[in-house]
């Protein structure tokens, strides 16, 4: 007689306390020439570096994304010169500093700066990912053991667990540095609960 089973999924969630802030910082210069467009977009991008660490955040926590060049259009389709780019991830540990960082660094170097995403994250995230693969695979059990009833079976051994996802839920949110000063206090970033989400695909031997 062929093995008896039931394969299920089971997703779980934790919520936790963002205690970081995740920055895409991007600075932009146009020349007519290609390395003049990339020396401004270094000279930016280190005077922005240059306020994160003034704002106490450590080098381990500032690295650079990417760097990129690419040539301007008119509206006729004539090439006009060239833009380069380049983009810094920092990591803020005070939430409050957000506002401040970003207001410092926009005084800096004017509309050059665009904040491509303002990420909510947990610094330390296996606490609540444990708590969510926790719930995942109670949920994966209740429901083979309701199949089991259904198929007047009982649940036995586990033969097989695969992860298929543990993954913050957080939207990024894309803006012009300047758009974000405008309210009051620069961009106030309110913590709020973060939640976490895991998936789990379990097969059990039917008895």
């Amino acid at each position: 007689m062929p093995e008896r089973t039931v394969t299920v999924i089971g997703t779980g969630r934790a919520a936790v306390t963002p205690d970081v802030v995740r920055l895409d910082l991007r600075i932009g210069h146009d020349a007519q020439d290609v390395a003049v467009a990339l020396t401004g977009a270094a000279k930016g991008i280190a005077a922005v570096g240059r306020v994160v660490r003034d704002h106490g955040v450590p080098d381990r926590d500032i690295r650079t994304l990417d760097a990129n060049v690419s040539q301007r259009y008119d509206n006729t389709g004539t090439p006009v010169g060239f833009t380069a780019q380049q983009r810094l991830g920092v990591t803020v540990r005070r939430l409050d500093q957000v506002g401040e960082i970003l207001e410092a660094a926009t005084s800096e170097v004017g509309n050059a700066l665009l904040v491509d995403q303002v990420r909510l994250d947990v610094d330390d995230r296996s606490e609540g990912l444990a708590q969510a693969r926790d719930a995942a695979f109670a949920e994966a059990r209740a429901k083979a053991e309701q199949y089991a009833a259904l198929s007047r079976s009982e649940v036995g051994a586990v033969l097989a667990v695969t992860e298929s996802g543990a993954t913050p839920i957080q939207p990024g949110r894309r803006m012009m540095a300047m758009a974000a000063m405008e309210s009051a206090g620069g961009m106030p970033v309110e913590g709020g609960d973060l939640e976490l989400t895991a998936s789990v695909t379990v097969t059990w031997e039917l008895r």
